[in-house]
């Protein structure tokens, strides 16, 4: 007889079940699980209310932001001699905001200081697709007295590491468009017209690419071919690294930004 016929003839059992028949251990264990569920309930509220806290706490992250506590900029120890900006620097700084507020890309964050209107800070998150994805870069600027007749002045957070030729783990950050770095005409700082929204956008974009090797001069000319992809892979592996150390030095002494 095949296992088809045998299990043809097997009858359904018609007892009844009652709860004796439950071994005491399985009762035991129904009844802890029973007891457990508000608990569980308790707990999964607390964390879907932990979650929307987190939300909205990003929700209400601004982009642009003028704050109060610039007690750990860089430049906050640098100021006028008579204490005041002349006026029509004033007024082109409050311009700046209203430009920065408006028109800032989603992965840039701002925050300037009502009480110190020469002071900025900002934040730039890595462009997918280069060895600095979701990293974030912190840096503080200084508007000079000279403004916007020459360039901000802009200090890089570096953790005293080096992950691109342009960001000095000094802290000096090299671009053309702030008179750091060696260029065309076009790509210097232009009196009057040249902007600090211009700044930040060069920095994402011309510093943190894809390819940081060649950002340094000459490099594009001299390594060709597979052995100048072969030595910007490598220093790309590196950067990686190096921007993921930048991120626990940063989260171990994150920026005030409220």
């Amino acid at each position: 007889m095949n296992d088809r016929d045998s299990s043809a003839n097997i009858q359904p059992s018609t007892r009844t079940l009652t709860i004796s028949d439950i071994p005491d251990s399985k009762k035991q264990a129904a009844a802890t699980s029973s007891s457990s569920i508000p608990a569980d309930s308790k707990l999964k509220e607390k964390v879907e209310a932990d979650e929307d806290a987190v939300i909205q706490k990003l929700q209400q992250f601004k982009q642009f932001d003028i704050v109060d506590d610039f007690s750990d900029h860089h430049f906050s120890r640098m100021g006028f001699s008579d204490g005041k900006p002349p006026k029509n620097w004033a007024k082109r700084i409050q311009e700046e905001w209203k430009m920065l507020e408006k028109n800032l890309p989603d992965t840039i964050f701002v925050r300037a200081y009502e009480a110190r209107m020469e002071l900025l800070r900002a934040v730039i998150i890595g462009p997918a697709g280069t060895p600095y994805h979701d990293g974030l870069f912190v840096f503080d600027c200084l508007f000079p007295t000279t403004y916007p007749s020459s360039p901000p002045m802009v200090y890089y957070y570096s953790g005293g590491l080096r992950l691109n030729p342009n960001l000095y783990d000094c802290g000096k950050v090299c671009l053309s468009l702030l008179g750091t770095w060696t260029g065309k005409q076009n790509e210097m700082w232009i009196p009057e017209k040249s902007t600090m929204l211009q700044v930040l956008v060069s920095i994402q974009a011309l510093i943190l690419n894809a390819k940081p090797f060649f950002n340094e001069p000459g490099y594009e000319t001299t390594y060709v071919g597979a052995e100048g992809e072969r030595r910007s892979m490598e220093y790309n592996d590196n950067a990686f690294i190096l921007s993921l150390k930048t991120m626990i030095y940063t989260v171990r002494r994150p920026p005030k930004l409220d």
